[in-house]
């Protein structure tokens, strides 16, 4: 590859259909070049994968607090979340349902007044192993 300048950056990521430019774009070619001296080849994904992080980082408007979940063979699942609104006031709601997730997926539609959607859910088996 050639010698990357910041010019050369930013064909690259408007050929990616991103628009970088400015004081935005140096600060971001600093950080690219001390990336690009670690891992020595970049790709596209790569260059997605940096501007995601670095520039466009989303407005955080709840943050976790916390969350007690009961579960039992027989009965509902509860779910208690406590939430964190930009402004700083806290919202705690419970909620029942069919499980733990799905008790907690209800709990934060009541809070945040939006219909939250799972897109994906997996479990993985954890094993420890004990030295003696």
């Amino acid at each position: 590859m050639k010698k990357l300048t910041p010019l050369l950056l930013c064909i690259l990521y408007v050929q990616l259909g991103y628009d970088i430019d400015g004081r935005e774009l140096n600060d971001f070619f600093w950080r690219f070049k001390s990336v690009a001296e670690i891992k020595k080849v970049i790709t596209d994904d790569d260059l997605i994968a940096l501007v995601s992080d670095e520039v466009f980082q989303p407005t955080v408007i709840w943050k976790f607090g916390d969350v007690q979940v009961t579960c039992r063979t027989l009965g509902l699942s509860t779910a208690t979340v406590k939430l964190i609104a930009d402004d700083g006031t806290k919202q705690i709601a419970c909620s029942t349902g069919t499980g733990p997730v799905d008790a907690a997926y209800k709990v934060v539609d009541l809070i945040v007044k939006a219909l939250v959607k799972l897109l994906e859910y997996s479990m993985l088996r954890l094993q420890l192993a004990l030295m003696r």
